[in-house]
């Protein structure tokens, strides 16, 4: 007898196999089963409230089914009071304010990979889970800094101007974009984007070096990369730097007019990852003075930025509205793995990306 097909013996005689339900048209198989389970288990009448702000897209809807209602994202916010759980986009403050509002709160789950719009030691204070979805936004972020880097490179911005406004042939004459293969790009964090951006440059011929206080050589070498000990190193030698690290304290302005100069003249910087990492101003100087050949920016201090900000004024930077993570396939696995976390812990389960797991360490005594 030959071996049977994944799912063969675990479903009732007649049924469909995981894909051919509705329900798991867009769900990965985690979700799927996730969700069978939350549904077979419900009790009548005791169905979870969760709070949004954001529209739920179409493809999540099936995992609430029957388990929870959604409250949003144009509720007043006086039944916020009345919610179990809520999930977290960017645009939403989550201070100890509004936590006391949500008297009912057990988790907030955030629909992204960066979380400094939660306050976590204010909610790990009043006893609320926070979770997060660093997986989810991985492939289209890096896709995306990829991206950047190359209309960047090629001048893509002025390319395309040109060419509607009839002027191809005038700016063909002049045009001089970077050949990347063989130069050397700098990535600032080596975490699970800047390793998938390493990848992809490797495979571009680029040499890659990385300049991350939390990788050591060994794992630098297993992954094909360079690690350089200060960053003032990977900056006079990286034709390109990109950065992949989050928004702290410490990150606040890390490319400031200081190192800023210390990049190699003639070079490229990439961010979308957080707009506090860059000095907005010194930037501006860098890219007007032509220290820089240019920038691919999808994150801004204020988002969206002003209409009159300096950089809608430049020809040698890319800007896009913090999109990067924005492709069906990456939406969809952000809101999944929110919605699934949220529920799995208002059903008592541990969720995986906790930022605060000591509280429900306390939870379980």
């Amino acid at each position: 007898m030959g071996r049977k097909a994944w799912g063969e013996g675990r479903r009732a005689k007649g049924e469909k196999p995981w894909g051919h339900s509705p329900l798991a048209s867009r769900l990965s198989p985690f979700a799927f089963r996730l969700t069978l389970a939350f549904q077979s288990s419900v009790k009548i009448g005791s169905m979870y409230k969760i709070w949004i702000d954001e529209p739920m897209i179409d493809s999540c809807l099936p995992i609430f089914a029957g388990v929870a209602e959604l409250v949003g994202p144009d509720a007043p916010m006086a039944e916020i009071e009345n919610c179990d759980a809520t999930l977290v986009p960017g645009s939403r403050l989550w201070d100890g304010a509004l936590m006391d509002r949500a008297t009912k709160m057990k988790v907030l789950s955030r629909i992204g990979i960066g979380y400094d719009n939660i306050n976590v030691p204010e909610a790990s204070a009043r006893n609320i889970i926070v979770c997060y979805a660093p997986d989810a936004p991985t492939i289209s972020t890096a896709e995306h800094a990829l991206a950047l880097m190359m209309a960047a490179a090629k001048h893509l911005r002025g390319l395309d101007e040109n060419t509607r406004a009839g002027q191809a042939r005038v700016y063909a004459a002049t045009h001089k974009g970077m050949e990347l293969a063989y130069k050397t790009i700098g990535l600032i964090g080596m975490g699970r984007i800047g390793s998938r951006v390493a990848k992809a440059c490797l495979a571009m011929d680029m040499r890659v070096i990385v300049y991350d206080p939390f990788i050591n050589s060994e794992r630098a070498a297993a992954l094909g990369v360079q690690k350089v000990d200060s960053l003032e190193t990977l900056l006079a030698q990286s034709d390109v730097v990109s950065l992949h690290l989050p928004s702290t304290p410490e990150t606040r302005h890390l490319m400031n007019a200081e190192r800023l100069a210390q990049m190699k003249p003639g070079s490229i910087l990439i961010n979308a990852a957080r707009g506090a990492l860059i000095d907005e101003a010194a930037l501006t100087d860098a890219l007007k003075s032509g220290h820089l050949l240019g920038a691919g920016l999808d994150v801004f201090h204020k988002e969206p930025p002003d209409i009159d900000h300096p950089f809608l004024k430049l020809d040698n930077v890319v800007l896009t509205p913090h999109v990067a993570s924005h492709t069906d396939a990456g939406h969809h696995r952000l809101y999944e793995t929110a919605a699934v976390q949220a529920l799995q812990v208002l059903r008592g389960e541990r969720a995986a990306n906790m930022l605060n797991p000591q509280i429900w360490d306390l939870r379980r005594k």
